[in-house]
């Protein structure tokens, strides 16, 4: 399981072309200590790697002493992400944190002179879109919180609408409780989406086989979000 998080490039004082130069420019080194590592380029997207690297100590027994002493280790942290020119967007494999660290470097590099923004998804818009589109998918679960059962008891519940035709009419209908929903999309290699109202997003699936055309799905929910682009 992997957290997407999708963030908008607004592409006005620093440009494509811009980016690439810094990018190019900022690879990863041990002297530098962070960087990029280009995995994938077209002209459509850069598919990369930051890489961080830290250093930390643990303690380590000595045979020959019989104590324990502190021994420095190095380690570089890898956190994969996309970004896609063709719908200028800025795709994170990671969490909150981890997308924090990219959205530093990036800033960083283009001088905080590419504004990033956030680009929330619209579940409904989303489900639209794939249905105009020929998307295969089900909706497999729904969480919902302040929900009334009988007699004014209020809790949280779990509903399971596998299999179940009037799934969107749930969701309408319970929209502004809804704390989480799953959905099946499927395709040749077929995963498992959980939207979170938080805004989160997780794939079950090995960020090994994540690829931008399946992050591209996602963001058909997205203002401006191009279907199967």
């Amino acid at each position: 399981m992997k957290s997407i998080i999708i963030k908008k490039l607004q592409f006005s004082n620093f440009s494509k072309e811009d980016l690439l130069v810094q990018i190019g420019q900022n690879a990863f080194s041990s002297e530098q200590g962070e960087g990029v590592r280009v995995i994938e380029e077209n002209q459509d997207y850069l598919a990369c790697h930051y890489l961080v690297e830290s250093s930390y100590q643990q303690d380590t027994y000595n045979y020959e002493t019989g104590e324990f002493e502190k021994v420095n280790y190095t380690r570089v942290d890898k956190i994969p992400f996309f970004i896609d020119f063709d719908q200028q967007s800025l795709d994170i494999l990671g969490n909150k944190q981890q997308a924090a660290k990219v959205i530093e470097f990036i800033g960083k590099i283009s001088f905080y002179r590419l504004p990033i923004a956030d680009a929330p998804i619209d579940l409904i818009k989303l489900i639209d879109s794939w249905r105009k589109n020929g998307v295969s998918f089900n909706i497999t679960r729904l969480k919902l919180s302040d929900y009334v059962f009988f007699d004014n008891i209020v809790g949280n519940c779990v509903l399971n609408l596998t299999g179940y035709p009037k799934a969107m009419e749930v969701i309408n209908t319970y929209k502004k409780q809804i704390v989480n929903v799953s959905l099946n999309i499927l395709l040749d290699d077929p995963c498992t989406i959980t939207f979170y109202k938080s805004g989160a997003i997780s794939i079950y699936k090995d960020i090994e086989n994540i690829d931008l055309a399946l992050i591209r799905l996602l963001k058909c929910g997205t203002e401006g979000g191009e279907p199967n682009a």
